[in-house]
């Protein structure tokens, strides 16, 4: 290999990697946001109940 070509794979590497991280970190993050966030049943303040 020359130098070019190991330098390029480093790079796509590099890319691919930082790319796998993101979808990771979004993937995490919405699990995580449905896990901590309360979702409303009725949509009004008494939680979906009427008086």
């Amino acid at each position: 290999m020359t130098t070019a070509q190991v330098v390029f794979s480093v790079a796509l590497g590099s890319i691919a990697l930082l790319i796998t991280a993101f979808a990771l970190y979004v993937i995490s993050s919405t699990a995580w946001g449905n896990r901590w966030v309360r979702r409303r049943d009725g949509g009004g303040p008494s939680g979906g109940r009427t008086r």
